[in-house]
C-alpha cells in the first residue's frame, strides 16, 4: 500500500520540480567603434623642414577632445583598398607613421632609413579606426 501512494508522490514531486519558466532578456549590442575612410592623393602631402618629413592632414571631426584624451585610434594604409597594413610600418621602402590632435590625423612620410624621400606619387588610402573608451576613475 505504501509503495502505491510512493510512486504517484514521486511522479507528482517530479513534474512540479523540473518545470521552471524562465524569461529570455535580448541585450542590445552595442558597436563603439567607428570607422572613417580617406583617400590621400598624391598633392595633399607637404614637406615640412623641421622634421624632414612629408605629411597630409586628414581632418577628422569626430576626434574631439573626448576621443583624443580617453580613446584609441588606430591607422591602416593600402595602396590598392584591398590589403591594408597596420601603421607605422614600412610601405614599399618608406616608413609611415601618425599622430593626431583634436580635429586632426596626420600622416607622415620619410625613408625607411630616417632619410628625406619623396611623398607618395600615387593615391594612398587610409583606413581610421575610432576605438571609444570609457577611463578608468
Amino acid at each position: 500500500m505504501k509503495s502505491l501512494l510512493l510512486l504517484p508522490m514521486l511522479m507528482l514531486g517530479i513534474l512540479f520540480t523540473s518545470c521552471k519558466k524562465e524569461e529570455i532578456i535580448q541585450q542590445e549590442v552595442v558597436q563603439p567603434n567607428r570607422t572613417i575612410l580617406f583617400e590621400v592623393k598624391s598633392t595633399a602631402w607637404k614637406y615640412d623642414s623641421q622634421t624632414k618629413t612629408y605629411f597630409a592632414e586628414l581632418p577628422i571631426d569626430e576626434i574631439d577632445n573626448d576621443v583624443n584624451q580617453n580613446s584609441g585610434i588606430l591607422v591602416y594604409i593600402s595602396s590598392d583598398k584591398v590589403t591594408y597594413e597596420a601603421i607605422p610600418d614600412v610601405f614599399n621602402g618608406s616608413t609611415f607613421v601618425y599622430s593626431y590632435t583634436t580635429g586632426s590625423l596626420f600622416l607622415e612620410v620619410q625613408g625607411a632609413d630616417g632619410s628625406t624621400i619623396n611623398p607618395p606619387s600615387n593615391t594612398i588610402y587610409a583606413k581610421v579606426v575610432l576605438v571609444d573608451s570609457d577611463p578608468i576613475p
